[in-house]
């Protein structure tokens, strides 16, 4: 809390030194002071002014900030002018440098010279201090001294520090500089725009003559901050001091004026602050428009350098999710503006998650646009929510229905001379015949084709009410296909076409009057002065095959793995961390592996005995992506969501006729045990093998229904009738009583929040747990300092059109490795 303190502690607190200039240390028992600053605390100081104040607090500067200072103390008749830079690196240690020049007729001038550092969280820091003096002076020539700080935020409301001054007590000559030492606490009653300080500061081996200060700062207005302080001693006589300040700010520039002294005089101080951090800024803001580009944010994928360490980018889905969460309660926010040029890697679900988050946006205030380059039948789903949807006149509608494709292979297989031996519960757990059929079994055709129905009836119903189509209209233009422009605006589809650059400003102009546009629009852009931490909603996901091991995801982009070791390691942290109130399991798998299948179900029913989870399900959910998630509290799906497929299986290959017959291989077995060679890839099974493999299949499917009768409150037999390996709709599992609400990734994040009992009005952080992994990582993986300091790629390694033609010919590699497979029973396209 400095206010005055630092212009009148010397000759107040220390008699003998009373006749002393304030700033200098050219008298015994002074301690070393640089130029007066505006109000502030030690407990509460977030500037670069921290490296005099509190070393501990440059961990909480942020970004690069410079600060320049001038005083003019006329009851000393001094001046003292400072500049000061400073920033946080790598989001975890703070450094500051700062010159300072204290100039004055009765006494030396001297120049300080300090260089700091600071090393913590966002909760706790601890830094240092090194002062040193340069004087015509020689004495003062030779002077220099340590500050060590402590500074804690543990909660919103509060915060202390200790900083002990000249721990040295440097000494030359005539000179000595005294070791003091400040203990501050800081308290926000009314929230973060208002923050009250009290230090006590005393020297060593005087604590009954110090002096308590206070300061007060309130942002009475976006842009424009009061302060007050006020200092006295514990003993009568004792001069009273004050000062007053007011700040005004833009959003990196900010000016300083403060003001206050004593009954014998004023002291006057000036300070120009410029920051890359964005500070609220005065003015009647009419709010921001920002551009999102769809494309450019689902466009992933991880470095090849990245991938060899062993480590994975942050799924680019999920981190459009907590973009657009923020977004929403983004009060700044007043339109946003959709650049539509497909939508990679998202399916149905997520499309359907995305319309949805356009629809919030709406509710909450904000006006959305969106402008189509290239757009499909996905990716108008979403654009359907927008208040107005523009293309180009040469944009590229390709709008002609849906349609369902499987793959099969087995005629491959057939010409190979490969067999596959087969173990499976249900005449839908169709996952194998991908490899043993030329075509789809009746149980195969009636699943796909119940899914394609829901998904095109669900297309149609919500296009035609977001765009207040006539009936019909939709199927007229699945006859078109491949629409213009032009055509597109006369059925209906479009508000108009955008001719040139001037037009859109205008459109968008009139859309929100008023606002600016923000380039680099961020939610939460401006500088955070939070203390202590938000209360967190951890988001563990299951994404891709599930396997054992970590979660990885190869460079070429071929397939991502969901492994059991990370999503366990996630659950654990996530409920062991005290500042997470909930969880939130994301889940985009068509299964995989039944032993990590199961680890990850017997995690998440620890986890809820401490902490509420729910299951939030994406495009897929299947087997044992399902099997993971019905340990939740409660399981949220899309109509669209591909869920169920409850069931087990065992394939594996007989080579013989490949290796044996056509090139001519031969393999001998001695085995010492009837069964011994039963997982052989040599020869398909015997009668007795196949028995053995089946009730090993069986067991584990009874497992699999009795863990989904106890997570859905059902009978077994319940659960038997729906499972057998059948895959349902998000909107037909409802239905069936798998899920429990139709709901997409945010509504499953509020469903969290109730559950947690979190205020509406609370912030909270999504966090995601589990991802990325690698070297350099975090435990539980959060973003490493590898992935940080790394570029991604633009585009995947691989183009996604060879990557989908590799994923749907069914060769799945985990298939073939040892163990039972609780996984999707087809590799389904929707276009």
């Amino acid at each position: 809390m400095r206010l005055l303190a630092l212009l009148l502690l010397p000759p107040l607190l220390f008699p003998s030194a009373a006749l002393a200039q304030a700033n200098a240390i050219i008298r015994p028992l002074v301690s070393s002071r640089g130029v007066t600053v505006p109000t502030e605390s030690t407990a509460t100081v977030d500037e670069v002014t921290a490296l005099s104040l509190n070393p501990g607090s440059l961990r909480f500067v942020d970004g690069p900030q410079l600060l320049f200072l001038h005083e003019r103390n006329r009851v000393q008749d001094q001046v003292g002018t400072g500049l000061f830079v400073g920033t946080t690196l790598l989001g975890a240690v703070g450094v500051g440098y700062g010159v300072e020049w204290l100039r004055n007729r009765t006494e030396p001038d001297y120049r300080r010279s300090s260089l700091g550092f600071s090393l913590g969280t966002d909760t706790l820091a601890l830094g240092a201090t090194y002062h040193a003096f340069g004087s015509a002076d020689e004495s003062v020539e030779k002077l220099s001294s340590w500050d060590i700080g402590l500074s804690a935020r543990p909660w919103r409301g509060f915060s202390y520090s200790v900083v002990a001054r000249d721990i040295n007590e440097p000494e030359q000559g005539e000179y000595r500089v005294v070791r003091t030492f400040d203990l501050g606490i800081g308290v926000r009653p009314f929230g973060d725009r208002y923050t009250l300080g009290v230090d006590y500061l005393f020297r060593s081996g005087g604590l009954d003559e110090g002096r308590l200060t206070y300061a007060l700062k309130a942002e009475v207005w976006p842009g424009l901050r009061l302060g007050g302080g006020l200092s006295h001693g514990l003993r009568s006589g004792q001069e009273l001091a004050f000062q007053l300040s007011a700040t005004l700010d833009t959003s990196h520039f900010g000016f300083t004026y403060a003001a206050g002294g004593t009954d014998r005089g004023l002291d006057h101080v000036l300070a120009v602050r410029l920051s890359s951090d964005k500070y609220r800024a005065l003015g009647l803001s009419s709010g921001v428009v920002a551009m999102v580009d769809l494309n450019d944010r689902l466009t992933g994928g991880t470095s090849l350098a990245v991938s060899l360490l062993g480590g994975s980018a942050d799924d680019p889905y999920l981190a459009l999710m907590r973009f657009l969460d923020l977004a929403i309660k983004d009060p700044q926010l007043r339109g946003v503006v959709l650049k539509m040029e497909g939508l990679p890697g998202v399916g149905w679900g997520q499309a359907e998650e995305l319309r949805q988050a356009v629809m919030r946006l709406r509710r909450s205030g904000k006006k959305v646009m969106a402008v189509l380059l290239s757009c499909d039948d996905k990716g108008y789903l979403v654009a359907s929510a927008a208040d107005q949807v523009y293309a180009l006149p040469a944009s590229s509608l390709l709008l002609n229905g849906l349609s369902a494709s499987v793959v099969s292979v087995g005629g491959t297989m057939e010409k190979l001379g490969v067999s596959w031996d087969v173990a499976r519960v249900g005449e839908y757990k169709t996952a194998p015949e991908q490899l043993t059929r030329k075509d789809m079994s009746p149980a195969e055709r009636e699943t796909v084709s119940a899914l394609l129905d829901v998904e095109v009836a669900w297309y149609e119903q919500a296009v035609t009410l977001m765009r207040k189509l006539p009936e019909g209209r939709l199927r007229e233009v699945w006859s078109v296909g491949l629409i213009p422009a032009k055509k597109a605006q006369e059925l209906g589809l479009l508000d108009g076409i955008l001719k040139d650059q001037s037009e859109l400003e205008q459109k968008v102009y009139n859309l929100v009057p008023g606002a600016t546009y923000a380039a680099n629009y961020r939610p939460r852009g401006e500088r955070e002065t939070l203390w202590g931490r938000r209360r967190r909603i951890a988001v563990v996901p299951i994404l891709g095959t599930i396997a054992g091991g970590k979660s990885r995801e190869d460079p070429l982009g071929f397939s991502r793995i969901a492994g059991a070791e990370t999503v366990v390691l996630a659950l654990q942290r996530a409920q062991e961390d005290p500042s997470v109130m909930a969880i939130v399991l994301r889940v985009d798998s068509g299964g995989g592996d039944v032993l990590a299948s199961d680890l990850m179900y017997r995690a998440v029913t620890e986890a809820k005995k401490r902490k509420p989870v729910i299951a939030s399900m994406g495009d897929v959910a299947a087997s044992g992506g399902y099997y993971a998630a019905v340990g939740a509290d409660e399981i949220f799906a899309g109509p669209t969501t591909i869920t169920g497929s409850i069931g087990v299986f065992y394939l594996k290959p007989a080579l013989q006729g490949l290796l044996g017959d056509k090139l001519g291989i031969t393999q001998e077995n001695l085995p010492r045990a009837p069964l011994a060679d039963m997982l052989d890839y040599w020869r398909p099974w015997k009668p007795e093998e196949q028995a053995a493999i089946q009730a090993w299949v069986d067991a584990t499917y009874d497992d699999f229904i009795t863990y989904v009768a106890q997570g859905r409150k059902m009978e077994k037999s319940q659960v038997d009738a729906i499972a057998r390996g059948r895959v349902w709709s998000g909107k037909d599992a409802h239905a069936k009583g798998l899920v429990d609400r139709l709901g997409g990734f945010m509504e499953a994040v509020e469903a969290a929040r109730t559950r947690a009992k979190v205020e509406a009005s609370e912030e909270v952080d999504l966090v995601v747990y589990g991802e990325p992994r690698g070297l350099f990582s975090s435990l539980g993986g959060e973003p490493n300092v590898l992935t940080r300091l790394l570029p991604e790629p633009a585009q995947p390694a691989l183009p996604p059109g060879l990557q989908a033609l590799l994923r749907e010919s069914g060769l799945t590699a985990g298939w073939l490795e040892p163990g039972l497979k609780a996984a999707m029973p087809f590799t389904l396209t929707v276009e």
